[in-house]
Formats: structure tokens, sequence, C-alpha cells
């Protein structure tokens, strides 16, 4: 059963990260420069910005196997003066 609310889905996403950076003092957002991990950064850092918990930390796994565009969109986030990166290579085998 579906429950609708007066809430936009940017208001309940934003809701749900306030709720995340009152509850833990240690919030950490895993970036992989896909769409959605790109719009939980972009509302995470908007939250921290309010509670003036900033720099940002922000995770990338890089496997070494990623293409330009992705790498591309990862260092933008990194080089964001209010984040503070975590990214860890890990090289994957391919054969």
């Amino acid at each position: 059963m579906k429950i609708y609310s007066n809430q936009t889905t940017y208001e309940a996403g934003l809701d749900r990260i306030r709720w995340l950076f009152d509850e833990f003092p240690n919030v950490i957002v895993g970036v992989s420069g896909g769409k959605d991990s790109t719009v939980v950064y972009n509302l995470a850092l908007q939250v921290a910005k309010e509670k003036n918990r900033l720099p940002l930390k922000c995770l990338f796994v890089d496997q070494e196997a990623e293409w330009q565009a992705t790498i591309d969109t990862i260092r933008d986030i990194m080089e964001n003066p209010d984040v503070e990166p975590l990214w860890y290579q890990m090289p994957i085998k391919l054969f």
C-alpha cells in the first residue's frame, strides 16, 4: 500500500539525510560517479553546509577500470574545497 505525502522527493531526500547527520557523528558519502550517487552527494553537501559539518567526507573506490567520464566526475567532486576526499585504488585483475 502506497502512502502519499505532501513532500516532494527532493524534500524527503533532504529530510532523510538531515536525520543521518543528526544521528551519526561521522557521515561518509560513497560516490561512484553515477547519477544516483551524484544526487546523494549533492544533497549531503547541502545538508553538511546547513549543519556546519564541512568538509563532507566522500569515498570513491577506484578499480582502475572506470571510464574517463566517470573519473572526470569523481575529480570534480574530490576537488571541491568543501569535500574531504577518500579516494582508494583497488586494481582488479580482469584476466
